[in-house]
């Protein structure tokens, strides 16, 4: 069973991420996300959703722990597709019930519209506090998407919140009740189809100006 399901309805796709228990993100699951996320003219925006116990939990440490070979492709292959997904015309409404930690947050900081439900589930970058570096591609990230003055302590400390301080600081752009989330997701995509591809990608490149340069220079230089 593939760990992605993907249900196409002009101008919209919705695509479930289940790849198992907190939804890590094994080398399968990230091709088939890449797929399922591709640039479609006909239906531009996609309402991306995950299971309850996670929307990502992060990559697969088995693979990660495993032969330089196989880390260095599950990482290069997730990093090609935050930069095609923040970069390229495909529209994202993030619909987030669970854990979205490491490369589960760096998902909801390249989409456009991130929305949450209330819970105990935590929100993230776990890297720092387990010994590893910040890469430089979340970081960018952050320091967009991020409430600046918490900059430092979620990106450099990586310290974990929950929804309502996520929604606060910049992971998530509001919470809404469990029962409502998916109506609020459809409205938020609907709006976001109204867009031009011309008028969305230019005010991309607008807002996040060298920023968006450097993005797209660490995809090439992998």
């Amino acid at each position: 069973m593939s760990p992605v399901r993907s249900e196409r309805r002009p101008p919209i796709r919705r695509v479930h991420l289940d790849s198992g228990k907190r939804n890590v993100l094994t080398l399968e699951a990230v091709e088939a996300l890449a797929e399922a996320l591709a640039p479609d003219p006909e239906a531009p925006v996609v309402i991306l959703s995950g299971r309850r116990d996670g929307f990502s939990a992060g990559l697969d440490n088995a693979t990660l722990a495993g032969s330089a070979a196989e880390r260095e492709r599950l990482l290069g292959t997730m990093g090609k597709l935050l930069v095609s997904t923040l970069c390229g015309p495909t529209r994202i409404v993030a619909a987030c019930e669970g854990h979205a930690v490491a490369a589960g947050a760096m998902l909801l900081l390249v989409s456009d519209a991130r929305l949450g439900v209330p819970g105990s589930y935590k929100i993230g970058f776990t890297e720092p506090g387990l010994g590893m570096p910040l890469p430089e591609l979340p970081a960018l990230l952050a320091r967009m998407r991020l409430d600046r003055r918490r900059l430092h302590e979620l990106a450099a400390l990586g310290r974990i919140v929950g929804p309502e301080e996520a929604a606060a600081c910049g992971f998530l752009d509001e919470l809404t009740a469990p029962e409502s989330l998916e109506e609020a997701a459809l409205e938020r995509a609907q709006a976001l189809a109204g867009l031009s591809e011309t008028a969305y990608l230019g005010s991309l490149r607008s807002v996040w100006g060298e920023t968006l340069e450097r993005i797209e220079g660490l995809a090439r230089a992998r």
